[in-house]
């Protein structure tokens, strides 16, 4: 339970993200007008991040280079996926570009065969770290940034350990303002009628990447990724 005051913030930014989103998503009639609201969308979490009270931001740990949130299974969105993959393309060399591609799939390989639980526990770093930092920052998906918490030695525990509660360290206005945006994105797209699946990021990443067919049908709200195995959205975030 939140705080009545909190609990009010929730509920608005929720209902105005859903009311905004909505509306933007009423024209999309191709990719590019699509990807203009994904973008909106984002740009309001990171606007709710810095509109949140200078008190509980300065409790946040997180720091560049601090990337152990960075070494555990990610679920996403078709919307997400294709947001990310957008910024690559726009913004990568043919080099780098090929890269992500190779690391992509090596990660989708290695956990092509693995149950819930086992890839739930796995960890390895992300595909597109580089030097320990994000190099899709501006482009990385919902559940990247929501994720804050008050200790950065409880993460890299937890990644060592995942019985060691990050909960614990979780700060909750901050996290409670995050979720309620990115839980209005999602709430819109998926009345919208996009696709609304969860798919392991990057297995989904390189599919997109390499099949352009998985923007048509994501346009044509269909499944982005039939072939992929979708699981419960997972909201955490580490």
């Amino acid at each position: 339970m939140f705080a009545p005051d909190l609990e009010k913030q929730r509920q608005q930014l929720y209902a105005q993200t859903v009311q905004h989103m909505g509306q933007r998503l009423q024209s999309v009639a191709e990719p590019v007008a699509m990807l203009a609201a994904l973008r909106w969308g984002m740009q309001e979490l990171d606007r709710t991040y810095e509109t949140t009270a200078a008190k509980v931001r300065s409790t946040v740990a997180c720091r560049a280079g601090c990337s152990h949130c960075c070494s555990v299974p990610v679920d996403v969105q078709a919307h997400e996926v294709f947001f990310a993959a957008e910024y690559i393309q726009a913004n990568f060399s043919p080099a780098e570009l090929a890269g992500v591609i190779e690391r992509t799939a090596t990660h989708r390989a290695r956990v092509a065969g693995l149950g819930g639980d086992e890839r739930d526990r796995l960890r390895q770093p992300c595909a597109l770290l580089r030097d320990g930092q994000c190099s899709i920052y501006q482009g990385r998906p919902e559940a990247c940034r929501a994720h804050h918490t008050s200790d950065a030695a409880v993460c890299a525990a937890h990644i060592a350990d995942p019985a060691v509660d990050l909960e614990a360290v979780y700060i909750p206005t901050l996290r409670a303002r995050l979720f309620a945006v990115m839980l209005g994105m999602d709430e819109a797209i998926e009345a919208a009628g996009f696709d609304d699946r969860a798919y392991d990021f990057g297995s989904a990443l390189h599919e997109a990447l390499t099949n352009s067919l998985c923007r048509v049908l994501w346009m044509r709200k269909k499944a982005a990724f039939p072939d992929l195995v979708r699981r419960s959205r997972n909201q955490t975030g580490i």
